[in-house]
């Protein structure tokens, strides 16, 4: 089955896409129904809601001074309405994620962003699908997802006009002027219409106490002009913010705190309760300060005007801020209990019935809707408003449990798979030629022991299905619980070959090595202390024939070795030490005595000079950026027999990594190239040569050092923020593409040297790629376990990073060796002397 590269390939990548899918399947529960509501003889607390979101204003801006830079909005809390923080019970992971939470209830998560970016947002359900009328002042994007806002051609709909493209208080002017315009228009067509809300979008930044005293000033207006218009004192107000951008340092804290001021009709006012409270006014009077997470306040809204709350909402109605009546807001509490219930029940569903119940079976939720409309025959709505309220916290962990069971699952899965994987590799490294006796060779298991194991594999699978199918286990995961069956029946099936592996003492060198690698990931100086021993190791026979090359290799190896205590210079600008790079970039080839011709000089030097402009002047930086994408177009077409092809590549990827550069990172590969070519060559005067066992380790060490020597896959997202102060500059279509240099570059430089100093490694290619796989696919199985959904996006996207870049590295490796091969190790070369090379 392993017969042939490409099959290498595929089973790679296979699990390389399960882990993908693990992640980015959607936990949400299908498609719901909204709960229905009760009609009482009371109407609801409101008729319409006007909710008004300020981007930007944080809690600490709005409270501070003792309330006196909102003094208009002061005189109403003071006397009506409840004034609050709400805080994200997530990180915010897009820009329109704090609106989803405010306004459908739940928390989008990095899974559901990235699943937007490879595809077109579905739309989601909202307070806005339940209103039977609503209207929106706010931008395409957001529309965009919640398509049920109303758009009636009688009542204009207004967005941002294109002309207004000011400052963002000109912008919040124009949204109140429009507001104003339509509320004296036909809106008093509304007047006898409930379950109507009004969304205000006021754009900006974080404001300063000025422009605070402004934004207080048009929300103050907003809420004359309703009250001018419905007069029947039928209005509910919501002011809050956004809850800030998404964030992607891992500073950040999910203490991120939002006023909200909620007044109006059916809205209590509490003056004293325990907890948190805030200085009111210059007389000390202290108000509750009231806590809430931000789906809290949709189960609110919902409240407040009747309507059931959207159908995958996560919020839970807070008790006692409703101005309405006991069995209003038992009733109410009730419908919110059941619509948590509802996605608990969905969820419970799409598992194993015989799966631990985490306190939730589907008896229990039955009993709890018995005993709830048993409370509300019996017309005891305390009893009922507190058994709702103390049930929703219950339904939240059920629901998180489900959603996170089949994804724990899965990775045990691909785990499996992965170690059978491995496995299998170990099966495909030949014996080397130290392993001449029999004690070094590892026997294979009796061909008794074999067919046990594979009726046991027939049999596990067998079962396997049979669970999943009587389950009805949803068809991706039960594609991804039978992978490590099919990875378990290729290691059986080769097994059956009785194939000669190598032992595991000869394995011990190559555990070793990745195991240094992947202490590199956690900290930098372990991969260093690795590389020094490493190097050292292997032209240990150096240190008894020392002359002037061998103390300049041993001066660049200690070098390299300190460099890494420094802090890394990925993500940093420094534009002098840029400059030194290009100057080293010129001096190297004529420092080492390197003949380059005319060619290699004009099509470099000019790049290179274009480059110094660029940092001391950058009259034209758009010049620069052409010259450089040209320069990458001119090293990838064009190809040219020369008798030390290996310099010339050298040269010509130095010049192109230092265009990527930002300070210093060019010396330093430089400087691992040349310590590298001198090891190399100080092994070709002893006549030393290199198996594929060897080859492999130092393609691992070097190209992972190349790496961490000048940072860390975090760092890459502080490079994409200077990226545009790489002579490349920025672009939305070409930054992925940069930053792949960014990280290839080195490799394809080690290969460069390899393959010029050893041209017989060609032969090895597939011994040198399997014991990569296995190393490779070694580090990644650890760091599998590492990937997580939730935090910063830098956290997700660096350990994700981590995992597949570490995966798919012999994958990468292989393109660049044969892409080596057709620079340096050309046909031609190898058919000339070695006296002429």
């Amino acid at each position: 089955m392993l017969d042939s590269t490409r099959s290498f390939v595929l089973f790679q990548l296979l699990l390389l896409f399960a882990v993908v899918l693990i992640y980015l399947r959607s936990t949400y529960p299908g498609s719901l129904e909204p709960q229905e509501v009760e009609h009482l003889k009371e109407p609801p607390p409101a008729d319409r809601l006007v909710v008004l979101v300020r981007d930007g204003l944080s809690a600490q801006s709005f409270l501070a001074n003792r309330c006196t830079n909102v003094p208009l909005l002061r005189e109403l809390f003071l006397h009506q309405g409840l004034v609050g923080i709400s805080r994200p019970e997530t990180i915010t992971y897009h820009s329109i994620s704090p609106y989803i939470s405010l306004f459908s209830g739940f928390n989008e998560d990095a899974a559901s962003v990235a699943r937007g970016w490879l595809g077109t947002p579905a739309s989601i359900d909202s307070i806005f699908d339940r209103c039977k009328r609503s209207f929106a002042w706010t931008t395409t994007e957001l529309i965009s997802r919640f398509p049920k806002i109303e758009r009636p051609r009688e009542l204009s709909f207004e967005t941002y006009g294109e002309g207004v493209t000011k400052s963002c208080s000109e912008m919040e002017d124009f949204v109140c002027r429009s507001v104003q315009r339509f509320l004296g228009g036909g809106s008093r067509l509304l007047l006898n219409t409930t379950g109507v809300i009004f969304f205000i979008h006021m754009t900006g930044v974080e404001p300063s106490c000025e422009s605070l005293q402004r934004i207080q000033e048009n929300v103050w207006n907003v809420y004359k002009s309703f009250e001018k218009t419905f007069p029947d004192q039928r209005t509910a107000y919501l002011f809050t913010s956004n809850l800030g951008d998404p964030q992607t340092k891992s500073e950040y804290s999910l203490a991120v705190e939002s006023p909200f001021f909620l007044w109006g009709s059916g809205v209590n006012h509490i003056k004293s309760m325990p907890g948190r409270s805030f200085m009111a006014n210059e007389a000390g009077l202290r108000l509750p300060l009231h806590v809430l997470n931000t789906p809290h306040l949709t189960a609110l809204m919902s409240a407040l005007l009747g309507v059931p709350p959207p159908v995958y909402s996560r919020g839970m109605l807070p008790k006692g801020m409703l101005n309405a009546s006991l069995r209003y807001e038992a009733n109410a509490m009730l419908i919110n209990a059941k619509q948590l219930l509802a996605q608990a029940r969905r969820l419970r569903e799409l598992h194993p019935k015989r799966m631990p119940a985490f306190w939730l079976s589907f008896q229990m939720m039955d009993n709890f809707v018995k005993e709830s409309l048993a409370l509300k025959k019996q017309r005891r709505f305390r009893a009922l408003l507190d058994y709702s309220c103390n049930y929703m916290p219950v339904l939240i962990k059920g629901m998180d449990y489900f959603k996170d069971y089949y994804r724990h699952v899965s990775i045990t899965a691909v785990s499996f798979a992965g170690i059978a994987w491995i496995y299998c590799l170990r099966c495909h490294l030949t014996v080397g030629k130290k392993c001449r006796n029999l004690i070094e060779i590892q026997e294979v298991i009796s061909s008794k022991r074999l067919v046990y194991a594979r009726g046991f594999h027939r049999l596990l699978t067998g079962v396997l299905v049979i669970i999943m199918m009587l389950e009805r286990i949803p068809l991706v995961v039960q594609a991804i619980l039978l992978i490590p069956s099919l990875y378990w029946r290729t290691t059986l099936k080769i097994l059956g070959e009785r194939p000669k592996m190598v032992c595991r003492k000869s394995l011990m060198s190559t555990a070793l090595l990745a195991l240094i690698c992947f202490g590199g990931f956690f900290r930098r100086y372990i991969l260093a202390v690795g590389y020094l021993g490493f190097a050292s190791y292997n032209n240990r026979e150096a240190f008894k024939r020392r002359g002037h090359q061998f103390y300049l290799w041993l001066l660049l190896l200690l070098g390299l070795t300190v460099v890494s205590a420094l802090p890394e210079s990925l993500g940093c600008s420094q534009p002098g030490a840029l400059m030194f790079s290009i100057f080293l970039t010129v001096l190297r080839p004529l420092a080492c005595g390197v003949y380059l011709n005319l060619l290699t000089w004009l099509s470099n030097i000019p790049v290179l000079l274009a480059a110094l402009e660029y940092i001391l002047i950058g009259w034209h930086p758009w010049i620069m950026y052409l010259v450089s994408w040209i320069y990458l177009g001119f090293l990838v077409l064009w190809q040219r027999r020369n008798l030390q092809a290996s310099e010339v590549f050298f040269f010509d990827l130095s010049t192109l990594y230092t265009l990527t550069c930002t300070s210093y990172e060019s010396v330093v590969i430089q400087m691992l190239a040349m310590e590298l070519q001198l090891a190399l060559r100080m092994k070709l005067k002893r006549n030393e040569s290199i198996g594929p066992k060897t080859a492999a380790h130092y393609i691992l060490v070097y190209s992972w050092y190349s790496l961490f020597i000048i940072g860390s896959f975090p760092a890459f997202d502080d490079f994409l923020d200077i990226l545009h102060e790489t002579c490349f500059g920025y672009s939305p279509l070409t930054y992925g593409l940069v930053m792949v240099l960014k990280l290839i570059l080195p490799w394809l430089l080690v290969l460069c040297i390899m393959a010029g100093n050893y041209k017989s490694l060609a032969s090895y290619e597939q011994q040198i790629f399997v014991r990569l796989l296995l190393m490779n696919s070694a580090m990644s199985l650890v760091l599998l376990h590492g990937i997580t959904n939730v935090g910063p996006w830098r956290d997700i996207l660096s350990r994700f990073a981590e995992f597949a870049v570490v995966h798919v590295f012999p994958l990468v490796w292989l393109l660049l060796w044969r892409l080596t091969q057709l620079k340096v190790g050309s046909k031609w070369m190898s058919q000339l002397p070695n006296e002429l090379l």
